[in-house]
């Protein structure tokens, strides 16, 4: 996956919004793997944002850590379509999507 420097930053953090929305909306069911293994593939990339954010890593470098957290836990086809519905949608409906509190267009 290709993402230049600017468009990473924005993907991860837009992932991590989406999946924060998706154990939102699922949390409620204990049982459901989904929750967990998105709470948990998402846990640690935070700590690499933070690297990158400081400038020890570069955002690119916490995608493609993302993406093998991802496969290894079966999420890979989650993120893949994740990344290319944020890559094809509109910056305004990439605004809606921030500019509502906790809830999705």
């Amino acid at each position: 996956m290709q993402v230049n420097q600017s468009s990473a930053v924005e993907t991860v953090h837009r992932l991590l919004f989406r999946a924060l929305l998706e154990i939102r909306s699922q949390g409620q069911d204990e049982k459901n793997r989904a929750v967990f293994h998105l709470a948990d593939l998402f846990h640690a990339v935070v700590l690499e944002m933070e690297n990158a954010a400081e400038g020890r890593c570069r955002y690119e470098d916490v995608l493609k850590v993302l993406e093998a957290r991802a496969q290894e836990k079966g999420l890979d086809q989650w993120l893949s379509q994740n990344v290319s519905d944020l890559a094809e949608s509109s910056p305004n409906q990439r605004m809606q999507l921030t500019g509502h509190r906790g809830q999705r267009q």
